[in-house]
């Protein structure tokens, strides 16, 4: 049984500055770019974390558009709504990917990033999703599979076991691998879909990676008989490998492009 991921405000502070890293910012733009978004549309940001992508879509909509992030965390919500204070067209609030508090078709785009694998059902979340589009409007969503990460490490023991660990931070593992036929029970037409590999050579904080080992490492302690000395053994030997040079990191998201 997974335990959900409390965004903490330790834990909030390390999402926001992964999110704000090359390879997210990369990758968020190729987010945007497959919405193929236009002046005057309504979009839905599932899951909007720290408001990045709803500000970037902003960007694309026009005064006479608007953006609508729903999240269930209150810390994320209040720091999406600091980062977007001058995005008159945007707005947040508290919600459950499960139930959106919204009418049947009310947006012409709907996104979803690194939200199903925390849903307890994803053939609902993905009803949901197209519950709230409109008829001929266009859905992004990207997840990761987790089951895969490529990670060096000086201690391969202590590596799997802060990896096996994090694995129960979601309900839902490996949620590229069945997203194609939620998307399909959904109603929805899935267009193309395509790999978001993150890579990194280096363990600094413009790195994906380096953020993610601290969420990890915050996570593990005390499950599956995990101490703080082991995280903080596991975090000491990914500095070291960055001295020596072989520091290697990679994992693979997921784009799906759909229509319905």
């Amino acid at each position: 049984m997974a335990d959900s991921l409390e965004f903490s405000d330790e834990v909030n502070h390390a999402l926001k500055m992964a999110y704000q890293t090359p390879d997210i910012v990369s990758a968020r733009a190729k987010v945007v770019t497959a919405l193929k978004l236009h002046e005057g549309q309504h979009v839905l940001d599932i899951g909007s974390g720290p408001g990045l992508l709803a500000r970037d879509i902003s960007q694309n909509i026009g005064a006479s558009g608007s953006v609508t992030g729903v999240d269930m965390a209150g810390n994320m919500i209040d720091s999406a709504r600091k980062l977007c204070d001058q995005n008159e067209n945007v707005t947040f609030e508290q919600g459950d990917a499960m139930s959106l508090p919204f009418a049947d078709n009310s947006f012409d785009a709907v996104v979803s990033t690194q939200v199903y694998e925390y849903v307890p059902d994803l053939n609902i979340a993905l009803a949901e999703f197209a519950r709230v589009l409109r008829l001929g409007g266009r859905g992004v969503i990207v997840d990761t599979d987790w089951a895969f990460p490529y990670w060096n490490a000086v201690d391969g023991d202590c590596r799997d076991s802060m990896i096996n660990a994090w694995k129960g931070h979601c309900a839902q593992e490996s949620v590229p691998m069945r997203l194609t036929a939620s998307i399909k029970s959904a109603g929805l037409q899935l267009n193309t879909v395509e790999a978001l590999p993150i890579m990194n050579t280096q363990y600094n904080e413009n790195n994906f990676s380096y953020w993610l080992s601290k969420i990890i490492a915050s996570f593990a302690k005390g499950r599956d008989g995990l101490t703080q000395s082991d995280s903080e053994a596991w975090l000491a030997g990914l500095d070291s490998l960055e001295k020596k040079g072989e520091y290697f990191f990679c994992i693979n998201r997921y784009l799906f492009e759909v229509t319905k």
